[in-house]
């Protein structure tokens, strides 16, 4: 799979792009919101190996992983993943890390935007969902810039990293993403 927009190309994650995905993988601060601890080289490299089998949400584990490259340079500056979390509902999650040295210039939004044309008009999904801790003011404000909608506020339901976090789930249907 190869999306592209202006300024980033898309493709799948692969072993190959360990030096780059270590680089805020290995940050805690880029990784302070995601489910797992700042990793080490072999530990990146063993994500990425399991990333390689994560080709399309309509394969057999039904979840995506895509690289988030620079046209311009070729670097790998965040990653992207989606998984269908209910089948009979047609229901898809969305989640994304960039590195912190692009952040504040638009390519998560940009990325995510693109992916989300792929997952609603190739991959048919009718409605995508992200949870997002209620901390992470930056991912709050690159979904609803793309028009998700706040619908729950979970208290205290998710412990992470040593403490209780609060969780929003946002949700985009199908039919308002064709309206945006």
């Amino acid at each position: 799979m190869l999306l592209e927009t202006e300024r980033l190309q898309l493709r799948f994650l692969s072993r190959g792009d360990v030096d780059d995905v270590f680089v805020y993988q290995s940050d805690p601060d880029s990784v302070r919101y995601i489910p797992w601890e700042a990793r080490d080289r072999d530990q990146v490299l063993e994500g990425l190996i399991k990333a390689e089998s994560c080709l399309g949400l309509d394969t057999e584990n039904q979840s995506l992983m895509l690289a988030v490259v620079l046209k311009e340079t070729g670097q790998v500056i965040g990653q992207l993943n989606s998984k269908i979390v209910d089948a009979a509902n047609n229901t898809a999650n969305i989640g994304y890390v960039i590195n912190q040295n692009f952040r504040g210039q638009g390519y998560c939004a940009e990325a995510v935007s693109r992916l989300l044309d792929d997952i609603f008009t190739v991959q048919n999904v009718h409605r995508v969902v992200a949870d997002i801790d209620v901390r992470n003011e930056s991912s709050v404000r690159v979904v609803e810039r793309l028009g998700f909608r706040r619908e729950a506020t979970y208290i205290e339901n998710d412990y992470l990293k040593g403490e209780w976090c609060s969780m929003y789930l946002y949700a985009l249907l199908s039919r308002e993403w064709r309206s945006n």
